[in-house]
């Protein structure tokens, strides 16, 4: 949810900056009224998390603080997508205090010059830098996304010593995340970023490098197609986060208006006119798999990418561009048998702590962190629930389903391993 269009940086990459009509800049700002009527639709409707951006949300900080404690204490998981570059110390102190445990940051490049070029901020990279480390020292776990373009590639080894910048300063998270331009786009702006499909490999090998060398979380914001990535194994970090749009996820913008993805340019509704329940019904195609292509729906791995990237295609049903077809991809239960979240051999798991509920027409929904919600029928939902609370160790002999559905929970981090 916006809490202000407005920012102080006009990074080229971002959907702000291509919606933005330079001749009528899109100023609009949330009231505290206004975010107060949508948090009682989120706590009607049983919202599991909500993440408070921008714009730059600091530009309406008494906003933001206000935010962050009524979520809090309705019991709803808060978190913060900003720049960092107009936060204050002071600031940060009171929303950790407020009870928000995360932010999410950009850091452009580890070239100061650079990354100030493609923010469009002179002085951006030393202010966030700064930030970071105040954050960190406050106890507010920092997240980094460093959106992969043209710029990405002009200096060798640039996402690879972004990355060793990032754990230096204390980061948990490396997003290395796809440009997905707007709908409405101009081309000319699309073809200054989009790299080719090829290009990203080298970029995500050297994700890999980080992880390796420094034990960091890696992934990405946006999903890559399980059949542009290939080799499950080898870049299993960037696999399964899916499509939230209009599924697990809704974007609201400052005056309330809904989309599924704030990279697309329809609107569903406003929120605060029809609720949100109106503006979930009017987004349904986005969840009857009527925008998924033909190949995608038959594909084996699709539980696990849900057809990539919906905006980025020609047309909102159409494959994403970085597509290659799912021919030639392993089946997923033989990988499950060499990958990271096979039924390993040890045989003993338990349930993750920490997970939340939700009952619906015919499913349940659980909630890890995030955008991480996963569907499951409710026979698994009882058995999770219930070993959750206990913490008792279990085999593949007391679970209640077969073990492609056991690997599934694995893959979700809804269930981990012992020993």
């Amino acid at each position: 949810m916006e809490i202000t269009s407005a920012c102080n940086h006009s990074c080229r990459y971002c959907y702000n900056f291509w919606r933005h009509d330079k001749n009528n800049p899109l100023n609009t700002t949330m009231s505290i009224e206004t975010i107060d009527r949508l948090i009682d639709e989120f706590i009607s409707n049983k919202i599991f998390n909500v993440v408070l951006t921008g714009g730059e949300p600091f530009i309406n900080y008494k906003v933001l603080l206000h935010g962050v404690r009524r979520l809090t204490e309705a019991g709803i998981l808060v978190s913060c997508n900003s720049n960092l570059t107009m936060a204050t110390k002071e600031q940060l102190r009171e929303l950790h205090e407020a009870g928000l445990p995360h932010i999410l940051t950009s850091i452009a490049s580890f070239d100061p010059e650079q990354n100030d070029k493609i923010f469009n901020k002179k002085g951006s990279f030393i202010k966030v830098v700064k930030a970071i480390r105040q954050a960190v020292d406050l106890g507010i776990k920092i997240s980094v996304n460093t959106v992969i373009s043209q710029q990405s590639t002009d200096q060798p080894g640039s996402i690879y010593k972004t990355g060793l910048l990032a754990h230096a300063l204390g980061a948990a998270n490396l997003f290395l995340t796809r440009v997905v331009p707007n709908t409405s786009c101009p081309q000319e702006i699309t073809e200054e970023f989009v790299l080719s499909r090829e290009a990203y490999v080298p970029i995500l090998d050297e994700g890999l490098q980080i992880k390796k060398e420094t034990h960091m979380n890696i992934g990405s914001l946006i999903q890559y197609p399980v059949c542009f990535l290939r080799d499950v194994k080898k870049y299993e970090d960037f696999l399964g986060r899916g499509c939230p749009a209009g599924r697990k996820m809704v974007c609201i913008n400052a005056d309330g208006q809904a989309h599924a993805c704030f990279h697309e340019s329809e609107s569903y509704g406003n929120v605060l006119e029809i609720g949100l329940l109106g503006v979930w019904e009017n987004m349904k195609a986005w969840r009857d798999d009527s925008l998924i292509p033909e190949d995608c729906q038959k594909c084996k791995w699709f539980r696990w990418c849900e057809g990539g990237c919906r905006v980025y295609a020609e047309r909102l049903n159409a494959p994403d561009f970085m597509c290659k077809g799912p021919d030639d991809l392993p089946d997923p239960v033989e990988e499950y048998k060499k990958f990271m979240y096979l039924v390993h051999a040890s045989g003993s798991y338990r349930v993750r702590k920490g997970l939340r509920y939700r009952k619906e027409e015919g499913f349940w929904l659980v909630h890890i962190v995030g955008a991480w919600i996963t569907p499951i029928n409710e026979i698994v939902a009882r058995f999770l629930m219930d070993h959750e609370v206990t913490q008792k160790i279990f085999g593949l002999a007391e679970f209640p389903e077969d073990e492609t559905s056991l690997a599934y929970l694995l893959s979700k981090k809804l269930v981990e391993t012992v020993g």
